[in-house]
């Protein structure tokens, strides 16, 4: 059986410059895996490799079974693979609620025509859009802050929102890079338990950059660490806080992780 993605040998050179190093990873439905590493590691651009923004040197991807290395993004989201940004990239002016339909929008099937004219065809696939979107801002928590301008949600609400636009493009697998970086301690735990209800009830994979230790630590299940573009560990939680190549390279000589 084949498994739900691969990245097979790829390496990513920019002029002189290898930013990936023959780089292969396998991921199944329903995983939770996090990508670590320092700085500079390569970790977002095996990301862009994945979601079409690069396309490798060297290597190839599988979703399905099914080459996408030279697909360009948009044919890779409809094809089940969604993402997030280490920069958070919502449209501040719109409202929460308009944000999540924007993802939505590559589903409808009428003409321009159509939607210039408000024909009811039309009129029928925006309202099933926007139910759409207010059931994925429900199961973020979101749901009654629908029509408040995104730019005026808390830091925290702005990550579950991002979240929650790319679910509403109803993806196989979901990338998240550095979800829970600027929140504190509360919001952390709250995007932990959201992460991990998105994972049960939906059955999807999770793949993560993340560089708060404690937080991939406890909540991802498989975790590979990267270190000048190449995977220098993979493993448990517990096998890569003991891994010494990593421990040296990453961990600045020490294993002690927060825990709980």
């Amino acid at each position: 059986m084949n498994p739900l993605f691969q990245m097979r040998h790829v390496t990513k050179e920019f002029g002189g410059i290898t930013a990936v190093n023959d780089f292969s990873i396998t991921l199944e439905r329903g995983e939770l895996a996090g990508l670590i590493g320092p700085n500079g590691a390569g970790k977002t651009t095996v990301f862009n490799i994945i979601t079409g923004v690069l396309r490798p040197t060297v290597g190839d991807l599988t979703w399905k079974a099914e080459s996408i290395a030279q697909l360009p993004s948009h044919l890779i989201t409809a094809r089940g693979i969604a993402r997030t940004f280490q920069n958070i990239k919502l449209f501040a002016d719109m409202s929460v609620l308009e944000n999540v339909m924007v993802s939505c929008h590559h589903s409808i099937r009428s003409s321009f025509w159509a939607a210039m004219l408000g024909l009811t065809k039309h009129r029928k696939e925006e309202e099933r859009i926007r139910e759409h979107s207010l059931r994925y801002l429900e199961e973020a928590g979101l749901s009654e802050l629908a029509f408040e301008k995104a730019q005026n949600l808390p830091y925290g609400l702005q990550r579950k929102l991002e979240i929650a636009r790319a679910l509403a493009t109803e993806p196989g697998m979901l990338l998240l890079d550095e979800p829970a970086a600027g929140m504190n301690p509360m919001e952390k735990m709250e995007l932990a338990a959201f992460i991990r209800r998105i994972r049960e009830t939906r059955e999807i994979t999770i793949f993560l950059i993340e560089h708060d230790m404690k937080f991939v630590m406890n909540l991802c299940e498989r975790i590979r660490v990267m270190n000048y573009g190449k995977s220098i560990g993979e493993g448990t939680p517990d096998e890569v806080r003991s891994n010494p190549q990593v421990i040296s390279a990453y961990l600045g000589g020490t294993a002690t992780y927060a825990q709980g």
